[in-house]
């Protein structure tokens, strides 16, 4: 995969998850499009990976990382959008990566957590994922940007 492509898939990724952001922050809810789409993107992805000769199978195996929200989701403790959207991300990024973007969100889901707790008395409080996981997979791809910048 060439640099420009790259370049604009990661564009059109973050503008998804932006979009995925805004709509749970408004209304507490992923669309199944955007998850669609981010499916879709990730497909590619992989597919452009294996045609360049590049190590394809980490990115379906990012997937993966999904489990563990998907059994808290089958707990009640997340909601299906948000397991579906770290799926989609899972598959763009790949498990490394999104281990790292995992990583890099701890500190706002933190952050989130301690102004649940200051404002309401409780961290039992529903969080708005997809900011979260937004915020941790746009800085891995920035983290990845800067790398190369100062390579």
């Amino acid at each position: 995969m060439n640099t420009t492509q790259g370049i604009l898939m990661d564009a059109f990724f973050v503008a998804v998850l932006l979009w995925c952001s805004y709509t749970d922050l408004k209304s507490r809810t992923v669309s199944n499009m955007s998850v669609v789409i981010l499916l879709c993107l990730g497909l590619v992805h992989t597919i452009l990976v294996a045609l360049s000769g590049g190590t394809w199978w980490v990115y379906p195996a990012g997937m993966l990382l999904g489990i563990p929200f998907l059994i808290a989701w089958l707990k009640g403790e997340m909601g299906g959008g948000d397991v579906k959207l770290i799926i989609g991300i899972g598959l763009y990024l790949g498990w490394v990566r999104t281990l790292v973007s995992f990583a890099l969100m701890l500190p706002v889901l933190i952050a989130c957590m301690v102004r649940f707790w200051l404002k309401i008395g409780t961290v039992n409080s529903t969080i708005p994922f997809a900011p979260v996981f937004a915020f941790g997979a746009g800085s891995m791809l920035l983290v990845g940007y800067v790398d190369i910048i100062l390579l």
